[in-house]
This record gives structure tokens, sequence and C-alpha cells, in this order.
């Protein structure tokens, strides 16, 4: 079973005349195959002086020729672990020895693949940002009478609708990050550092299954957001802004917390956030612009007090940070059911500190539904003694 909408791909490929798209990294691999990718290389692609690297084509309109390029060799044959992985649409293989450039070995077998299906000369869509250069000389030293353009775009495009599947993996992954943020607020101390209660984010991160991206991390006054020597102390705000990964998908969460009763000015401001993701939520729904959440959501969180601090960010999430859609001013671009958006509201006061709450929705039929709504309110950890 195709794991993908293969119309919206030819749509989309078509829509920038593309005749194929040649994906090549980890996330859309495996969003194209329906969740493979070699385990051996899963984490780290980085191998003796080269990376792995595998491929997966798919020609516009012609799923039946689509193919995968992947590795095998005496001490490691990709296809077993295909088999192990079960059913894999693809039935075109390609393999790649053992050699002294795995990229630019692949994207050999690659480019003679493309030829044999009759697309030599076709219009070929790469994702440039992570191609290694080694890899993109080999396929135009292979298709010299080739065309090749950006296909992050499309493949962008492609995911930014998501299935239910890809939906119930990210309502996982938020719930986890909040529940993780809440039991480090309970578990840390004044006398800690910044830098201690980042360790123990990233700790409980993994003991829940899932893989430790980033912890942006602040204590007011002053905005630093970077794990450092500074302590908690009683009384003052802190935000985690948490990052976490379960099966390629991603949560970005923010949660506020003190030891002990918190600053009046840092609750005021926190209230102005909270009532800012309410208005813009209340704004989401298909046919809706980006650019008018864009104005509702601006226009809220500088509607209370610090005003002129206040900031306004939303964004697509999924497998990347920042998927489409892309929420600016100027977008004409409708939301459509099945997209996902991470709102952020902030206020940097430099008086008071970095206070922000960050959740992120997916379009419904008609509005929009939560996906890591627990443990949003202000988290108060108890002094010691």
């Amino acid at each position: 079973m195709v794991p993908f909408d293969p119309e919206r791909f030819a749509r989309l490929a078509r829509a920038q005349q593309v005749d194929v798209v040649l994906a090549s990294t980890r996330h859309n691999v495996r969003y194209l195959t329906g969740g493979y990718y070699l385990p051996f290389f899963a984490r780290a692609s980085r191998f003796g002086g080269g990376q792995y690297l595998s491929f997966v084509a798919i020609p516009a309109g012609r799923l039946d020729s689509a193919f995968y390029v992947g590795r095998q060799d005496r001490m490691l044959d990709e296809q077993d672990y295909i088999d192990a992985f079960g059913p894999f649409w693809i039935a075109d293989r390609h393999w790649v020895p053992r050699g002294p450039s795995m990229s630019a070995d692949a994207a050999t077998v690659a480019a003679r693949a493309l030829r044999r299906h009759g697309l030599a000369g076709a219009t070929i869509a790469i994702e440039s940002s992570f191609l290694p250069v080694d890899a993109y000389e080999a396929l135009r030293r292979e298709l010299p009478e080739a065309s090749f353009v950006n296909g992050t775009p499309i493949l962008g495009e492609l995911r930014a609708i998501k299935r239910p599947p890809e939906l119930a993996r990210l309502r996982e992954v938020h719930r986890l990050t909040a529940e993780v943020i809440r039991a480090v607020f309970r578990e840390s101390r004044a006398t800690e550092t910044t830098r201690q209660i980042s360790a123990r984010v990233e700790r409980r991160v993994g003991e829940r299954g899932a893989v430790f991206l980033y912890s942006l991390i602040n204590v007011g006054p002053g905005l630093l957001r970077a794990p450092s020597s500074e302590t908690w102390g009683c009384g003052r705000p802190m935000h985690l802004d948490v990052g976490a990964e379960l099966d390629e998908y991603v949560a970005d969460i923010t949660r506020m917390g003190s030891v002990g009763t918190p600053p009046a000015g840092a609750t005021a401001l926190f209230e102005v956030c909270l009532a800012a993701q309410e208005r813009a939520r209340a704004a989401v729904g298909p046919g809706v612009t980006c650019g008018e959440l864009w104005r509702v959501g601006t226009e809220a969180v500088r509607a209370g007090p610090g005003a002129e601090y206040g900031r306004f960010l939303a964004h697509g999430l999924g497998m990347v940070s920042h998927e489409p859609p892309e929420v600016r001013r100027e977008s004409t671009r409708a939301l459509e059911a099945g997209m996902v958006v991470s709102i952020e509201t902030e206020v940097r006061h430099p008086d008071v500190g970095h206070v922000k709450i960050e959740d992120s929705v997916v379009v419904t039929a008609t509005a929009c539904e939560g996906l890591g709504d627990v443990d949003r309110e202000w988290c108060v950890a108890a002094p010691e003694g």
C-alpha cells in the first residue's frame, strides 16, 4: 500500500514541471516508504570517510516505475532489513556495494536506474539542501542531459497533510513531552543550575522511549535561553521549550514553572500568552489564510501588559519543525484539514524574563484540535524544607 496521497504527489510535481522526485533524506525516505530506513544508519549516517545514502525515486504519475536504492554487500544486506520491516511497496530495488564513497556510488546507481526508466533527460527534483556534493556531482556526470531542481518544497507540501497514523504519533510525542516537562519542574530544585535541569529533561525524554532534540531554558529576569551555570532560585520564572522525536515525528512544547510563588508580573504576562493562544486557536480552520492567522495571533499577544515585547509565531510541524504551512504576515496560503500548526505566544520582557507557552494543533474539518494539551497551567514546585 502506498503510504502517501499519490494524486497530491503527482499534482505537486507537475505544478513544478518535475518529472521525477529523488528523495534521499532519512525523514523523506521513511515517509515515502511507509516508515523504512536502514536501522544501522538510523541515528548516524556517517561511516568511514563518507556517509550512507539511500534513494527513493518516484516519477510523477507513474508509481509503478518507482525504485529504491540501498546498500548490499557481504557485511550488510539491506534486503534482509526490508524483509524484516514488512510489506515494502517499491518492488524495483537497486543495490550499492561497499566502496570508497557510499554517497557517490549510490547516486551513480540511482542515475543509471533513471536512465533505464527513460528519464535521462528529465527534470529531476533532488533534496538540494541535504544532498552531498559528491552525490550531486555523480548525478550530473551520469545524467548530463537532465535538469535538476530543488524538490524539498514538493516533499514538504506532500507531508503537510497528515494521515490518521501520523496524527496518532504526533499526539503521543506531544503528550509525552508535556508530561516530561511537568515532571522535571516538580523534580528540580532552586539550587540546581539550568544546565542540570536541561540534562534531566534529556534523561527523562530518553526514559520515555523518545529522542531528545533540544531544551531551550530561561530563568527570569533575563533573556538567555541556553543551559548554563545559573541557578533556578526561588520565585523566579522558568520556561522550558523542549523538542523531542518519536518514530520520526517531532514535538515542540513550552511550559512555565517556578519554585514557590512566581512573580505577579510573570503570571500577568503568562495570562496574556494563554489568552493569545486561545484567540489564535479560535481563528484556525480550513480556508483561513496563514496571513490572517498571523494577524490574529500578533494582535492578541500585543493586547495586554508588555505589549511592546510580545511576539506571535506559528509554523508547520510533523517530521520536520517549521515545515509547511508557513505562517507569515503576507501569506495568502489557506490552511487545510490535516495540517499541523505549532502556535507560540511569548513576551520577552527584559525586567521579567521570557514568558511563553507553545502547543500544536491539527486543523480539522471545521476548526482545530490540540495535540498536547496537558499540564498547560503554570507549575509551582515546592521549595525544599
